[in-house]
């Protein structure tokens, strides 16, 4: 899957991909319409074998002739399930490709969910929808529609042997029609029902999971139980609903179907009395009305999974146009190493209309390490996420030196950018390969030189399994503390150029903020660029600049010592942290303040102090 996920990345939009897949179909299903054309044709050997058993068999009484036709409706039936095996074999193949060429995409395209639909995410579910498509196309539903456009094939077969049966066929099978017709319009209504209250269900459910040491600690579950038991309850209600609805009219379906073979039976043997008809051809037009209503009995049995199928992916239709394209990307653009710059900038949360951040700008240099301080809300979380490209800017620029960040690709971005979010989220697997970020071409000298970068080679080796040591499902295996320091690890695997670190020091101990420091001290030793979100003083130590954020909007912006003495003339600058040697710039007085004030900045480095009004 990994060699298919890397051909998936195209400038081709998500909408193109699956139109692209949709006629990748027309070529299989003409192929499967052929065999299903000789499949309904073998059909006719069991009407014409009784057919001919009764007129020709039992009149002459030829032992011989009786032989040769078994003989020939055998080898008939043979290839007849020979063709019916294939039939199955390919659709299941078409489901599987089909799922094959999309799922790749769509599985990126879930990801960036949040990061484009915000707290509406949780309504789209595109594999799911892919899976609810696949899965049709590898069951008999398709085959059923196939088998539809020869009906009439049958119909014309009883209309030569008299019209009549033709009339009563015609006629019971726009009844059956008719009842499905009804059924949809009657249970539509009840499998939205049964759909957005399972959804729900499942919200609420995965969320319990998530928090569920904070439900556990205080005793919420009995609580959630209950909450969850309403929604399952309701969920379970809809659903007994749509059944009772659903065994109605399969009731009455069923009914009508044998009501109809009977009455074709009957009227059959009414013209044999009459003298219109032979015995044999009585029981074949039997036989061509069971197989005349076959494909309309499967289409009836399989509408909830067609309708399904046909529902996801108008879902996935409507997902993927509302999607953005591709930006096209320079081809051979080198990995930044001067500069980052941040130029009137404006940034609204996905799903949001209104903008958190606006009229940010800054420019650092390789080397710097800037601070983002402020009150909560003041926009901190929002610039870090526009800064590593996983929010979008409304306006603005984002410059890795001179060029846009949107001409990168995306290969280049990963290399050039390491992220420490809020909430970390480490993923099942070893230490190693989250330090790795998962990548099969990772060497262990680059996972070792990463850990010792975030100095947490030490702390790893500490466990019996080192660098193999599983993380467990969100890294729970890990304190709050280990997962953020190998969090750490894993932004500065590969020695990217910009270091994104959200509030590093979160949920670290004294020692764990001295190795953060000296980490961020040898990064900006080796020319790269960092940047940190933090509440406590401590975290911007071996910060050169600050950028002071208030209401979205950039107060000021400078070096380290001018910006903290103006917005804090008596408080002075961060303390050391415990411990810590070779301090950072301007290393000053024992206490610091606890509310760092926190939208353009001055380009002047490090001399400059500039107040917006």
């Amino acid at each position: 899957m990994s060699a298919r996920c890397n051909k998936s990345k195209t400038t081709e939009s998500p909408d193109e991909q699956v139109r692209h897949a949709l006629r990748g179909l027309r070529t299989p299903l003409l192929g499967l319409s052929g065999i299903s054309c000789l499949g309904n044709v073998l059909m006719l050997t069991g009407p014409l074998f009784m057919m001919l058993v009764y007129n020709k068999v039992l009149t002459s009484k030829s032992v011989p002739t009786l032989v040769a036709l078994c003989l020939l409706a055998l080898l008939l039936y043979c290839f007849y399930g020979f063709l019916e095996g294939l039939r199955g074999k390919l659709m299941a193949r078409v489901g599987i490709t089909f799922d094959h060429r999309l799922a790749p995409s769509l599985f990126v395209a879930t990801l960036r969910l949040p990061l484009h639909f915000g707290p509406h995410a949780r309504q789209h579910d595109p594999l799911q929808d892919l899976a609810t498509i696949r899965n049709f196309l590898m069951g008999s539903g398709p085959s059923a529609l196939l088998d539809l456009p020869w009906i009439p094939l049958y119909f014309a077969i009883l209309y030569v042997v008299h019209p009549a049966l033709a009339a009563m066929a015609i006629i019971g099978a726009l009844l059956l029609v008719l009842l499905s017709v009804v059924n949809q319009m009657a249970t539509r209504s009840g499998s939205q029902n049964v759909t957005q209250a399972a959804t729900a269900t499942m919200s609420l459910l995965m969320d319990a999971r998530r928090n569920s040491e904070a439900a556990a600690a205080m005793s919420m579950g009995d609580d959630l139980c209950k909450r969850w038991g309403g929604g399952y309850v309701n969920a379970i209600s809809h659903a007994r609903d749509l059944a009772d609805q659903a065994s109605i009219f399969g009731a009455i379906s069923k009914s009508a179907r044998l009501v109809l073979q009977s009455g074709i039976l009957a009227l059959g043997a009414y013209l044999v009395i009459d003298a219109n008809m032979s015995p044999g051809g009585m029981m074949a037009c039997s036989i061509i009305l069971a197989r005349a209503l076959g494909p309309i009995d499967q289409v009836i049995a399989h509408s909830r999974g067609t309708s399904a199928a046909w529902h996801a992916l108008k879902r996935l239709r409507v997902l993927t146009a509302a999607l953005p394209r591709a930006r096209p990307q320079q081809h051979g653009m080198p990995r930044p190493r001067k500069s980052l710059t941040v130029r009137d900038i404006v940034i609204a949360p996905p799903g949001c209309a209104t903008a958190t951040v606006a009229g940010v700008s800054f420019e650092l240099e390789s080397g710097d390490a800037l601070g983002i301080i402020g009150p909560s809300g003041c926009g901190k979380s929002t610039l870090v996420r526009a800064l590593v490209g996983a929010w979008p800017t409304a306006r603005g620029e984002i410059r890795f030196d001179d060029a846009m960040i949107s001409h990168y690709s995306a290969e280049t971005l990963a290399e050039a950018i390491g992220h420490l979010p809020q909430t970390i989220e480490l993923f099942d697997g070893t230490i190693a390969e989250n330090i790795a970020r998962f990548r099969k071409d990772a060497t262990t000298e680059e996972v070792v030189e990463a850990a010792q970068l975030a100095g947490v080679h030490e702390m790893i080796l500490s466990f019996p399994k080192g660098y193999d040591t599983p993380v467990g499902e969100g890294g729970m295996t890990l304190s709050g503390g280990q997962r953020q320091r190998i969090g750490l690890a894993r932004a500065v695997f590969g020695n990217p150029f910009l270091v994104v670190l959200d509030e590093p020091n979160s949920n670290l101990d004294p020692v764990g903020e001295q190795s953060l420091n000296e980490a961020i001290q040898r990064m900006r030793l080796q020319g790269q660029i960092v940047v940190i979100v933090a509440h406590r003083p401590s975290a911007i130590f071996a910060a050169n600049k600050i950028l002071s954020l208030r209401n979205g909007r950039a107060e000021m912006f400078g070096s380290k010592k001018h910006v903290l003495a103006a917005l804090f003339p008596r408080a002075g600058q961060p303390h050391k942290p415990a411990e810590v040697v070779n301090g950072g710039e301007n290393a000053a007085p024992t206490h610091a303040p606890h509310h760092m004030a926190s939208v353009p900045a001055s380009r002047n480095g490090e001399s400059s102090v500039v107040a917006m009004a």
